[in-house]
């Protein structure tokens, strides 16, 4: 169970690294880091001035820098909405003032762009922030979920050989891309003899996986969580009646 346990902890490792160096991420990451307009093919609209309260803390942020040097940057970040919430109505003037004055210009710039698109384009804008909107709502949903599942005592797949390989190694002083790139060079020069030893745990540890699984969701059944059992898990009526309800939703 330590083997196991310390195999998920590199696996979870291994998996935002892979994540954060990947050379040719996916269409819908690259679609998601363009705007709305550039998805589109459109012009950029106007952007929005910055809100007072955000322009106090980014004109104060680096001040509260200085001045809690032990912080982590959340928590400078909470200080110093503190000390705008602290601020009565004179002293938030100066900000909520110069605010006032960019949203008036704001607002004709932005009528003047709306003007210049087309009905279809103003469709396609909107239909496209609303996909986003649930496809946002959809992501929230899973890792509420999987969050949840985790705290109920869900068990962890354990990975494959090579994650299991990858936790008896040490990452010393490499970044995430060097520690992954060496671990996979050095996986390919093993002998098979040696690499089917990892492959061999692996199923031993996969197998014990499905086996905790099956219990765990015999639980979650017991309790009326059918919503983190596998549907494929439960028997034909209920199964049917539970894609139902994932339909309508």
């Amino acid at each position: 169970m330590a083997l196991a346990r310390l195999c998920v902890v590199h696996q979870s490792f291994l998996g935002r690294a892979l994540f954060r160096h990947a050379e040719a991420p996916g269409v819908l990451s690259v679609a998601y880091k363009q705007s709305v307009a550039q998805q589109l093919g459109l012009p950029e609209p106007p952007k929005r001035p910055l809100a007072p309260h955000v322009r106090f803390i980014k004109d104060r942020i680096e001040e509260f820098n200085k001045k809690y040097p032990n912080l982590t940057n959340q928590e400078v970040f909470a200080k110093t909405l503190d000390h705008w919430k602290s601020l009565n109505s004179l002293e938030k003037s100066k900000w909520t003032s110069e605010y006032n004055r960019e949203r008036e210009v704001y607002n004709a710039v932005y009528k003047a762009y709306v003007q210049k698109l087309s009905p279809s384009q103003l469709e396609s804008i909107k239909a496209l922030k609303r996909k986003r909107s649930e496809d946002k709502a959809k992501r929230t949903s899973r890792r509420d979920k999987k969050r949840e599942s985790e705290d109920l005592g869900k068990p962890k797949y354990p990975g494959n050989a090579f994650f299991l390989y990858i936790s008896t190694l040490q990452r010393g002083d490499s970044t995430g891309k060097e520690f992954v790139k060496e671990a996979a060079q050095s996986w390919h020069s093993l002998p098979e003899r040696k690499q089917q030893v990892y492959r061999e745990k692996a199923k031993k540890m996969l197998e014990e996986y499905h086996e905790e699984l099956l219990q765990w969701e015999a639980k979650m059944v017991q309790k009326g969580r059918l919503d983190l059992v596998r549907t494929n898990q439960l028997g034909g009526e209920l199964r049917d009646g539970i894609r139902g309800r994932k339909k309508q939703n």
